[in-house]
């Protein structure tokens, strides 16, 4: 029974990875179909409404389908705000 049980343990976790790793292949087929297909749109926006953009073309593609919240949940976070890589001078005295 013991091996059994691991067995289906190791079956289980196999399981919940290959969930994963699709959920990240879908969304990252979901950003190369979206940067291929919105280009000029997308180097015509600032970084943040490109984001902006992204995350709502996200929603709409995968906002209604219950199977796929994950795929949805990576892209979000992938896509959220970030603090800019802007260079902030130290204090002077």
């Amino acid at each position: 029974m013991s091996a059994n049980s691991n067995l289906n343990e190791a079956l289980g976790v196999l399981g919940e990875k290959l969930q994963s790793l699709n959920a990240m292949v879908l969304a990252n087929q979901f950003m190369v179909d979206a940067l291929r297909d919105h280009d000029v749109k997308l180097k015509a926006l600032d970084a943040e409404t490109a984001r902006s953009f992204l995350r709502q073309l996200a929603r709409k593609t995968f906002g209604e389908d219950e199977t796929k919240q994950d795929v949805l949940a990576l892209i979000l976070d992938a896509m959220a705000p970030r603090q800019s890589a802007d260079i902030i001078p130290f204090p002077t005295r």
